[in-house]
């Protein structure tokens, strides 16, 4: 006569083994994942407003050495708006330095704008045709 297997062990290979704790590696996984998901979306958003910092602080360089130059500050503006999505351009003179401002929106998914990233350049006027002392 032959007595069925016990109820926490299941025939074949396997030694004893709880029925209860079947999948429980599996849920500490899936719990597990969401805050590295949370992480990585962090990292992803952190790396584009490092982006945008960027291109506003080159926008801001570039428009301060075309206003030394001479060039028309609606031009200027407009290099301005395409380099950097709804930025604000400061345009400001002190004797011969041409200061330029340039601030952006920081948007998050969901959120939207969170704040703004500025940068900000100072170049001294060029001396064009006539105008040396």
């Amino acid at each position: 006569m032959t007595l069925p297997p016990p109820a926490n062990r299941r025939p074949g290979r396997g030694g004893l083994r709880r029925a209860r704790d079947g999948g429980s590696v599996t849920a500490e996984l899936a719990i597990g994942l969401v805050p590295v998901g949370v992480l990585l979306v962090l990292a992803a958003w952190l790396a584009g407003a490092g982006v945008v910092q960027v291109r506003v602080q080159l926008a801001a360089g570039a428009a301060a050495r075309a206003m030394a130059r001479g060039e028309a500050e609606a031009v200027v503006a407009q290099r301005v708006a395409e380099a950097a999505e709804g930025s604000v351009l400061t345009i400001g003179t002190s004797g011969d330095l041409v200061t330029v401002d340039v601030s952006a929106p920081l948007r998050a998914p969901l959120l939207g704008d969170v704040g703004r990233v500025a940068g900000a350049a100072v170049v001294p006027r060029e001396l064009l045709g006539g105008d040396a002392p």
